[in-house]
């Protein structure tokens, strides 16, 4: 090797356990060497200067939902992935819950094929357990999902989830495949009981959707799956977990079962004010205090493994129907991400850079276990995200760049923002300009260990 496809020169690396003074040298994709500035010893095709800038671990966005196929006029993998990468996401992992759902290899073929296209960023499915595991051996023996989940309670697609005999024998497959389960824990039996009675009432304000959803719910569905993962012994994360006895529920398991869980930003930094209307819709609800406080704080404290966006966009005429039954749930939420964190984690609640980059990187890799990602690491892919901790900003949907940009955050001031964006050793976004063609990224391969 003669030189470095790109260096990284000045920037000040921040890794979960460190920060230092480096210059990076990249070549095929991959991290070639890390040294102190001014020690690398070849030149580059490319040189980035990034004095006076933080520099992390490619950010990984666990959950994502890009709607295609079938529901493209919502989002695609090709605005969808634009948004990820400049909002400084290197990696995406997109939800099942599409039309046809991703519950077969054909299907995980053919999403795969369709995000390869389009993608500028790199990208990995989950795959559905649905009420009939019949698929799901031919599913996970195909090696295209990174994990699979199961919706406990009701969500957008309608979808159902086995019964207790039938999802035992799916959490089977999965360990012995090795593949993390991701529960979307609401309690069906709760839900639908509560949103009956309020529907009789004729409740049809937007509060009348967190008050269908209580916190019985959420942690009743941890603790059926909890039980479940003790039993046979197979991995499992909490999705978007959304009250104070839900983090307590999950650390009931801890110790008993191989258990995860994750928390969103809507989650950790919305007040119940977001349901002045039905814009706020999301499953699990946004529940404000005390809850809203008590997820941010074990985030810091570490006792939630990872932060994701829940990235969920819908027609803005959607969001805005006058009967909160008839609101479909989410919004967009992948390019808000690191902004939010940097404001509200950093710099309001006293979350360190090292702690920020294992949340949004080092640990999403982990728990999903891909290659290569997640660390900046000799051999490990160069995805990067390059911090500007001074930059301020103002969340507006009509800046953002994904199909419908409907945010809960509009208005909020957000203070530090991804300046670049590096994808296996490419400038994929600098300065809110995209510097690729789609079809960039690449699907995420996992460890075989």
């Amino acid at each position: 090797m003669n030189s470095y496809s790109l260096i990284v020169r000045n920037g000040t690396l921040v890794t979960p356990s460190d920060r230092r003074e480096v210059d990076i040298g990249i070549a095929d994709g991959r991290f070639a060497a890390i040294v102190p500035r001014g020690e690398l010893q070849l030149p580059g095709d490319e040189v980035f200067d990034a004095s006076g800038l933080h520099i992390v671990a490619g950010l990984i966005d666990g959950h994502v939902h890009f709607r295609e196929p079938g529901l493209d006029h919502e989002e695609t993998w090709l605005t969808g992935t634009r948004a990820a990468v400049m909002g400084g996401v290197t990696t995406v992992l997109d939800m099942p819950n599409t039309i046809p759902p991703t519950d077969t290899a054909e299907r995980a073929r053919s999403k795969l094929e369709l995000a390869g296209a389009y993608s500028y960023c790199d990208f990995g499915l989950f795959g559905l357990i649905g009420p009939s595991v019949e698929p799901l051996a031919r599913l996970v023996e195909s090696d295209l999902v990174v994990g699979l989940k199961v919706f406990l309670g009701p969500t957008t697609g309608g979808l159902s989830a086995p019964g207790d005999e039938d999802l035992r024998r799916a959490l089977v497959i999965a360990r012995d495949a090795g593949l993390r389960v991701a529960f979307h824990a609401e309690d069906r039996s709760i839900v639908e009981a509560e949103e009956r009675r309020l529907r009789s009432a004729g409740r049809t304000d937007p509060l009348a959707h967190l008050e269908s959803r209580p916190v019985v719910a959420e942690v009743a569905a941890i603790d059926r799956a909890g039980a479940l993962l003790e039993e046979t012994q197979a991995a499992g994360h909490v999705l978007h977990v959304s009250s104070r006895d839900g983090i307590e529920a999950i650390g009931r398991w801890m110790g008993r079962a191989d258990i995860t869980c994750e928390v969103t930003p809507h989650h950790a930094l919305l007040s119940r004010d977001a349901y002045q209307s039905g814009l706020a819709r999301v499953n699990p609800p946004i529940r404000g205090e005390p809850h809203s406080a008590a997820l941010l704080a074990a985030l810091v404290e570490g006792q939630i493994d990872f932060v994701a966006s829940d990235h969920a966009p819908h027609l803005v005429g959607d969001k805005g129907r006058a009967s909160i039954w008839d609101v479909p749930s989410g919004f967009a939420g992948v390019e808000t991400l690191l902004p939010l964190l940097l404001t509200h984690a950093v710099d309001f609640a006293g979350m360190s850079l090292e702690q920020l980059t294992n949340v949004t990187s080092l640990a999403p890799a982990r728990t999903w276990r891909l290659a290569r990602k997640g660390f900046v690491r000799i051999g490990f892919d160069a995805d990067l995200t390059v911090i500007d901790l001074k930059r301020d900003g103002v969340i507006r949907a009509a800046e953002l760049h994904g199909k419908n940009n409907v945010t809960p955050f509009e208005g909020r001031p957000t203070r530090g923002a991804p300046l670049a964006t590096i994808v296996r050793g490419r400038v994929v976004m600098r300065e809110g300009e995209l510097l690729v063609e789609p079809g960039w990224g690449r699907a995420v391969t996992r460890r075989s260990s």
